[in-house]
């Protein structure tokens, strides 16, 4: 989520300096950056809140914060109230999101990017333009095949979603001499219950393996 805003924000400032040319009408290009940061900080925000209510923060603490009523971040933050009988959410995780994720993280790596898009639900198309994610991209190292190793996925379900970890190791070319060190990473991805991708992120692990 952080490198999701940040290489939002990182494009659009890029845009609006005029530090270097990008693909298409660079004043549209900033314009769907600043939307898909919109959204990413939405998202930030939501998941700041339930972390601060799992601490014991009321609803009236967090509206001091946002400078708004308790009612107001309660409709925003609080989620539908439950219905008596309605039915009970899935417990399993989706079928087949193993396979499905290791098939999104391979589009991601060689740049498939409308092959990648096209099971994005439409808030992360919201959020994830093809510049951004062409963005994110550029910062990791070399080509796939070459670069990258994917090891098999481990699913689970979290809430309304599935979620799938994919560990992956990039090979991180050294600057002075042949060879390469390792760097591992983990591609994640949630999907809800129809199948959409709700979520897709490249957590990278700071220690470097030999």
């Amino acid at each position: 989520m952080a490198r999701m805003a940040q290489a939002n924000a990182d494009l659009m400032v890029r845009v609006l300096r005029g530090d270097e040319p990008v693909e298409g009408d660079p004043v549209m290009v900033a314009l769907a950056a600043a939307r898909s940061l919109g959204v990413v900080v939405e998202d930030i925000l939501r998941g700041l809140v339930i972390r601060a209510r799992r601490d014991g923060r009321t609803w009236a603490e967090i509206g001091d914060v946002l400078h708004v009523t308790r009612q107001a971040v309660l409709q925003r933050f609080g989620g539908p109230p439950t219905t008596t009988g309605a039915t009970a959410p899935p417990t399993l995780p989706l079928p087949g999101a193993g396979a499905k994720a290791v098939e999104l993280f391979d589009h991601f790596f060689n740049r498939r990017w409308d092959a990648l898009r096209a099971g994005f639900n439409q808030r992360m198309l919201d959020a994830c333009s093809v510049q951004l994610l062409s963005s994110v991209r550029a910062q990791l190292p070399g080509r796939a095949g070459e670069a990258v190793e994917v090891a098999a996925p481990q699913v689970s379900r979290l809430g309304d979603y599935t979620l799938v970890d994919v560990p992956i190791t990039l090979h991180v070319p050294l600057t002075f001499r042949r060879g390469f060190k390792r760097r591992q990473a983990t591609g994640r991805t949630t999907f809800d219950d129809a199948g959409q991708v709700a979520g897709f992120f490249i957590l990278p692990q700071t220690t470097p393996t030999p």
